[in-house]
């Protein structure tokens, strides 16, 4: 089991996603980068650092996204508080972007 399926929520969100077309894909990837940059205080150099060090397989789909994957590693380091506040703030980012039509 991978470690965002124990988050219900954004296992469907990330299943949601995986629907898109790519470049509504890299629109709301860079979504949730912001998010969490912005908003959840996320370290980006420390973050970038750390990430920069392990040696991943990058076998999962979102991986041929940079932003998405990147948004991942940093959403998996979060408190789980945190986790639940991006995921939410993201939620309303994709319906925002479809109400606005720019998904």
């Amino acid at each position: 089991m991978r470690w965002y399926e124990n988050n219900l929520e954004l296992s469907e969100l990330l299943s949601f996603i995986e629907t898109l077309e790519y470049d509504d894909k890299v629109t709301v990837a860079n979504h949730l980068l912001q998010i969490l940059i912005c908003e959840c205080g996320i370290d980006l150099d420390k973050e970038i650092s750390e990430i920069s060090g392990k040696n991943y397989s990058y076998s999962r789909w979102y991986d041929n996204f940079a932003d998405l994957s990147t948004s991942m590693e940093f959403l998996k380091n979060l408190p789980k508080s945190k986790q639940d506040y991006a995921v939410k703030r993201f939620m309303s980012e994709i319906i925002m972007s479809y109400l606005t039509k720019e998904l």
